[in-house]
This record gives C-alpha cells, structure tokens and sequence, in this order.
C-alpha cells in the first residue's frame, strides 16, 4: 500500500514539474504572441491651459489630468534583449484615432512595410477628441507615449515621426517641440496651415470647433478666428523671417511629403509654401506633388508606402 503512494505521490509530482515547463513555454510564447499584436496603454496630460493673465504673485496655473489612448506596434523580429528596433511616430489623420481597442490607421496598409522591414510604429488620440488639430494635447501625449515606449521596450532613443492629413499638423508640431529626438520626417496631404486649409476649408461641421477647443480660444464655437492663440503652434509659419521679400523657415530635420495636387479636402498650396520656405533657408525639404484629386493618398498606397520606407531607410543606420 505505501509503495502505492510513493509511486502515486512520484507520478503527481513528475506531472506537476512537466505541466510547470509547458506553462511557462506557453507563457513565453503567449507573451510573443501578443507583442506582435496592438499594444493599447494609457498616457496621462494635462488638459489645462497656462493662466499667463494674473499680475498676482500666486499659482495660477493647475492640472487637469486626462488618461489619453496610445498603442504601440512591435515588428516580427523584436525582441526583449540585444538589437533595438527603431520606432515611427504615426499621427493620425482627424478620420479617426485610438480608443482603447482600436486604431484607424489598422484600416491601411501603410504601417505595414514600416512592421515587415523591422519598425515599430505608434499613434496616440491626443485629447478627448480625434480632431486634435496638433495642439499642446497631441505633442503632450505623444512625447509620453514615447518615453513609456523607451523605457518599457527595446527600441533606439532616436525615432521618424510621419503625419498624415491633420496628422501633418499633430507631426510637425511634435518635430518641432522634440527635434532632439528625431532623424527624419514624412508627411501625406499634411494640414500645414490651421487656417487657410482647416479654419476656411473645413473637413466636417466640427473642424472649427476642435480648433477652437485645441488651441484655447476665447470663443469656443468656432465663430471666431482667434490667431493670437496658435502662435508657435500653425506649422508653416513656425520658425520662420523675412527679409521682405522672401521667407525662410528653419526646419530641424530632412522632411518628405507626398500630396495631391488636387486634393479638394486639403490644399495643395501650403505644402509648395512649406517646401519654399524651408529650401529658402538652405534646409533639406522633398515635395512629390501627385497628379490627384484623392485626399484618400493621405492613408497611403503601396507606392508611396515603399518610398516612405526608402526616405527613412536613408537616414537609418
């Protein structure tokens, strides 16, 4: 009867050992599995303006904090230890963003050279609303999302930054706040001009009011044009003198934008003006104007997905 036991008690045991390996090679490779899919993880910003207006020797500025959507991508050959891989900021485009189990840019192929040839790639919503018209909301999130990403997972400090449609606003005003951090930047039918190509020729009834909302002005209807209130923050004129006859943009980084030359949603004229003016200043700025009416272009095609790879790759390791 003890001889029984001992062999059960033996038998249970060496069971318990073997299920405990298969466990954690399941666990492994679980964990594997879901670094290869959409990582969604909260960032939290602050939705509170600076109160600048008090003469008063007080605290006027406070938070208000707001848990904002980001996701992360991982590429099939990331791994924990060894190599790093790059990482590519990926704003999107006002036709939607990130919730906390959903990405609008998984709806296209464009992120997927960028993850078959050793990219990640992220995206945040940038405030309670999809419309963040790249205001401080967006480059809030955005720069904590990245640093998360850094110290969390095995990626390079340095990073690409792409913009599409609205997202070319969300991008460049990012680049412009965090230019240390960046190589290189490409855009696709960017928003560059908040006013002459989102406040007079809005995409939906909301577009003026998301304006208003991101850059704080008074009027909050999205009636009144208010252009005090994105200085430093309406891309084409950011960095930017004249001598009076031309004007030159300081730009800190290689830029590449692709944009329909007849895009009725937005304008093609603003990116011929952002490429002039930084080409004034002796900065290194591509413009491939395409013979289309398609804002669509702004999520990408597989041409232009393999030359955003290519401009990248020129100024990867």
């Amino acid at each position: 009867m003890n001889t029984r036991i001992y062999l059960l008690r033996t038998i249970v045991i060496s069971f318990a050992i073997f299920m405990s390996g298969v466990c954690k090679a399941q666990g492994i490779d679980q964990k594997k599995s879901v670094s290869k899919k959409d990582i969604h993880f909260t960032v939290m910003i602050n939705l509170k303006f600076p109160d600048n207006n008090s003469s008063q020797l007080e605290t006027t500025d406070n938070d208000s904090l707001y848990a904002d959507q980001a996701v992360l991508k991982l590429p099939d050959n990331y791994s924990e230890t060894g190599t790093p891989v790059r990482l590519v900021y990926m704003a999107h485009g006002a036709g939607g963003g990130v919730t906390a189990d959903s990405w609008f840019l998984n709806n296209y192929s464009l992120d997927d050279s960028l993850l078959a040839n050793g990219y990640a790639v992220f995206d945040v919503n940038g405030g309670p609303s999809v419309e963040n018209m790249g205001g401080s909301w967006v480059v809030q999130s955005a720069f904590k999302a990245y640093e998360y990403i850094r110290q969390n997972y095995n990626v390079y400090d340095n990073i690409f930054v792409g913009g599409f449609s609205m997202g070319g606003c969300s991008s460049t005003n990012f680049v412009c706040k965090h230019s240390s951090i960046v190589l290189a930047h490409a855009m696709y039918s960017p928003v560059l001009d908040l006013f002459g190509q989102a406040w007079k020729n809005p995409w939906y009834k909301t577009t003026r009011q998301a304006i208003a909302s991101a850059y704080n002005f008074k009027d909050k209807t999205g009636k009144t044009w208010e252009p005090n209130k994105v200085i430093g923050w309406n891309p084409l004129f950011i960095n930017n003198f004249s001598n009076g006859k031309d004007t030159f943009k300081i730009y800190p980084v290689p830029v590449k934008i692709w944009h329909g030359i007849h895009d009725p949603a937005v304008k093609y004229g603003a990116s011929e003006r952002f490429q002039k003016y930084i080409q004034n200043a002796g900065g290194y700025c591509e413009l491939r104007g395409i013979d289309s009416n398609n804002h669509g272009l702004s999520c990408g095609n597989a041409f232009m997905n393999r030359e955003l790879l290519l401009f990248f790759k020129r100024f990867d390791k």
